[in-house]
C-alpha cells in the first residue's frame, strides 16, 4: 500500500500509529504477543510491517476504523449490545401483539426483568472474540497460513477461538485419532512461529448431557482459561462419551455446539467461566475456512453477501455447499446478531479474511484486464456532459486487494480471491402502498434514523400521489429496524427515473449488518438509480464506495447544498441510466421540497 494512503488512513480513523503499536511492544494486544527475545530482529520487524499493511490497506472508513478500536477496548460492542438488550425487552412487555419473527433473534431473547437488572449491575469488561472453525489443513501451506492469520488476528486485539474439524479424512479408529492430534499441535506450532501463543485443547471440552445422552454441551472453563492467559485456544473434535471411548464429533455437532458455549458466555453481567472473572465474550465473526473460498450456487454464481433470514431458501436451492451453508445458518442462529460469518478458503492468503475481520464488507481480489466497451463509451459522454465518471461496482460493495498493472496482465484472466460475508439478518417486506405499511412506525423509524422530525402530513402526501404516477416502492427490513423509500420520478423524454428517497437504520439496529442488507435489497429492486445528499451529511463516504458517480450542484446562497449520486447496473440487459437522463435526474431531484423540519 502507498504510503500516502497509509497517511490518509491514520488521518481519517482518527488514531495515532502508536495506538495501534504501543511503544517497545510488538503487538497490539500486549497480552496475546510472544516476547520478542525468542525471534531474530529482522523476523520481528517484517511480522510486523506485514501486519501493519495488511490493517491499513482494509481502508475501512472512519466509522468502520473507530468502531473496530473500540470494539477491542469494548466501549462501543457494550454499548451497542446494551442498547439491543433493552429494545428486546420493550419489545416483549410493551407491543406483544406487534410482534413478528423477525424482531427477536434466537441466543438474545431477554425478559424485562433481565435487562433491568443488566442495567442495575456494574458491566463485566468485554473481549472482542472469533470462533474460527477449520475444515481441514492438507493442502500445501495451509498449516502455516492458518497459523499465520490466528497469530494476526490475536495481535490486533482479538481473540480466536479455534475448533478444528473432522473432514471426514480421520475416523475413530487410533490412526484417526492421531491424526487429529497431530493436526491440532501443528496449527499450534504453526501459531506460535508466527509470534503468537496457542493452547491445544484434546480433550475435556465435549461432554454428553447426563440428563440426556443426545445434547452434546461444552466446558467453557478450559477455553476461558487459555483466553486469560493470552493463548489461542485449539480445540480437536473428540469426546470420550460414559464409557471413556473416543468419538471424532460430526463438524456441525461440534460447532453448534462451541457456538452455544461461546454465546452463553456473552453476558454483560458474569464473567465467563475460567477468566478468574476478568471477562466475558463478545464474539464478532464466525470464520469458517474449508476447501471453497465462498457460497457458490448455479452456473458458478458467486454469492459475496448472504441474509440469511431473508436469502436462504433461494440461496439454498442451489448452493454448491449446503454443508456449509446449513453449518453456518445453524452457528449464526445461535450468537448474537451482531456476528457475521465468513466463508473463506483454508488457501487464502491471511490479509484477505483480516480486512473482512475489520472492515465488516465482503473483499474481493478482481482482475480487471478490459473494462466494458459500452460503459466505456458511456464514460466519454459523461466527461463532455461535465459530469464526473466513476467505475460501476457489481452487485455488492468491496474492496479491492492485490490489482495487479491492467496493461501487463491484458489477456489473463485470474480466479478471484475472495470470501462470503453472511448474517442472520431480517425478514424483508415490500410494499408499493403506504395503505399496507405501518404508517406511525415508518415515520418513528425515520424521526429516529435521521434524529430530526419529519413534516409527515407533506411527505406521506407526496408519496401518496406518486403512488399512483410513477410508483413507490418501500423496503421494510425486521419490525421496521431499517427501511429503504425508492420513489419513480417523471423525466422528459424518458421512462420514470428511480430515485432513493430515504435510507433508514433504527440507531439501535447498528452493528447487525441493516445498512449492507437494505443496499443489497435495493440493488436488487432497481438495477440502477439516483439520490440526493446534504454535502455535510456524515453518510457521504458509505455513498462514494457504492455509487458508480456523482457530481456537487453548483453554490448558491443560502440554500442547501447537495451531492448527487448514481450508480448504474453492470448486468448486461439491465437498464442505465444515460448522461441526458442524469442531467434530468439533477433537475428533478433539486426540486423535491425538504422532508424535515
Amino acid at each position: 500500500m502507498q504510503a500516502h494512503g497509509v497517511r490518509v488512513f491514520v488521518k481519517r480513523a482518527g488514531v495515532q500509529l502508536h495506538r495501534l503499536i504501543p511503544s517497545g511492544q510488538n503487538c497490539f494486544s500486549t497480552a496475546s504477543s510472544a516476547s520478542p527475545e525468542s525471534e531474530t530482529g529482522a523476523h520481528h520487524k517484517q511480522r510486523e510491517r506485514e501486519l501493519i499493511l495488511s490493517v491499513l490497506s482494509t481502508v475501512p472508513s472512519p466509522r468502520e476504523a473507530r468502531k473496530f478500536l473500540n470494539s477491542v477496548s469494548g466501549n462501543e460492542t457494550m454499548r451497542s449490545q446494551r442498547e439491543f438488550e433493552e429494545r428486546q425487552a420493550r419489545l416483549a412487555t410493551e407491543e406483544p401483539t406487534m410482534r413478528t419473527p423477525g424482531q427477536l433473534v434466537p441466543g438474545e431473547i431477554l425478559h424485562s426483568e433481565r435487562a433491568a437488572e443488566a442495567r442495575e449491575t456494574e458491566a463485566v469488561p468485554r473481549r472482542l472474540t472469533a470462533s474460527v472453525f477449520i475444515d481441514g489443513l492438507e493442502s500445501p501451506g495451509a498449516c502455516e497460513r492458518t497459523g499465520k492469520l490466528l497469530a494476526q488476528i490475536q495481535r490486533i486485539g482479538v481473540s480466536p477461538v479455534v475448533l478444528l474439524a473432522n473432514n471426514g479424512s480421520a475416523d475413530a479408529t487410533c490412526g484417526g485419532y492421531r491424526s487429529i492430534i497431530r493436526q491440532v499441535h501443528q496449527l499450534a506450532d504453526a501459531v506460535e512461529r508466527e509470534g503468537g501463543k496457542a493452547r491445544p485443547i484434546n480433550e475435556g471440552v465435549f461432554f454428553n448431557n447426563p440428563y440426556d445422552r443426545t445434547d452434546l454441551t461444552v466446558d467453557p472453563e478450559l477455553i476461558g482459561a487459555a483466553i486469560a492467559q493470552g493463548h489461542t485456544p485449539i480445540i480437536s473434535p473428540l469426546m470420550a462419551d460414559a464409557e471413556l471411548q473416543v468419538k471424532v464429533l460430526k463438524p456441525r455437532v461440534a460447532a453448534a455446539a462451541v457456538a452455544r458455549a461461546l454465546a452463553q458466555s456473552t453476558s454483560t453481567r458474569h464473567a465467563m467461566a475460567g477468566s478468574g472473572g476478568a471477562f466475558s465474550l463478545l464474539v464478532a465473526r464466525l470464520i469458517l475456512l474449508g476447501g471453497a473460498d465462498g457460497l457458490t450456487g448455479e452456473g458458478n454464481v458467486f454469492h459475496r453477501f448472504v441474509n440469511l433470514e431473508e436469502d436462504y431458501a433461494e440461496v439454498a436451492a442451489a448452493c454448491a455447499q449446503p454443508d456449509v451453508l446449513e453449518l453456518m445458518r445453524t452457528c449464526l442462529a445461535i450468537l448474537p446478531p451482531t456476528a457475521a460469518g465468513i466463508v473463506a478458503s483454508v488457501d487464502s492468503d491471511p490479509s484477505l479474511v483480516l480486512k473482512g475481520l475489520i472492515s465488516e464488507r465482503p473483499v474481493a481480489t478482481q482482475q480487471r484486464a478490459r473494462r466494458n466497451q459500452g460503459v466505456a463509451q458511456q464514460g466519454q459522454a459523461v466527461r463532455r456532459a461535465g459530469i464526473p465518471s466513476y467505475r460501476p461496482l457489481p452487485s455488492y460493495p468491496f474492496v479491492d486487494i492485490g490489482v495487479r498493472d491492467v496493461a501487463k496482465t491484458a489477456d489473463v484472466v485470474e480466479a478471484p480471491t475472495q470470501f462470503t460475508l453472511l448474517r442472520h439478518g431480517f425478514q424483508i417486506q415490500r410494499h408499493k402502498k403506504l395503505d399496507t405499511c405501518n404508517v406511525p412506525r415508518l415515520r418513528s423509524l425515520l424521526e429516529s434514523s435521521f434524529k430530526r422530525t419529519l413534516d409527515a402530513g407533506q411527505y406521506f402526501e407526496r408519496l401518496r400521489q406518486l403512488q399512483s404516477a410513477g410508483g413507490v416502492e418501500i423496503i421494510v427490513a425486521g419490525d421496521y429496524q431499517g427501511a429503504v423509500i425508492v420513489t419513480h420520478e417523471a423525466v422528459a423524454g424518458a421512462e420514470s427515473l428511480p430515485y432513493l428517497d430515504k435510507f433508514a437504520v433504527l440507531p439501535s439496529a447498528q452493528g447487525t449488518g441493516m445498512a449492507d442488507i437494505l443496499w443489497a435489497q435495493l440493488r436488487r429492486t432497481c438495477p440502477s438509480c439516483m439520490w440526493r445528499s446534504r454535502n455535510d451529511n456524515g453518510v457521504n463516504k458509505w455513498y462514494f464506495d457504492r455509487s458508480s458517480g456523482h457530481v456537487r450542484a453548483p453554490a448558491q446562497p443560502g440554500a442547501t447544498q447537495w451531492v448527487f449520486f448514481w450508480y448504474q447496473s453492470s448486468v448486461p440487459g439491465q437498464r442505465t441510466l444515460t448522461v441526458d437522463e442524469i442531467q434530468s435526474g439533477i433537475a428533478v431531484s433539486q426540486k423535491i421540497a425538504p422532508s424535515f423540519v
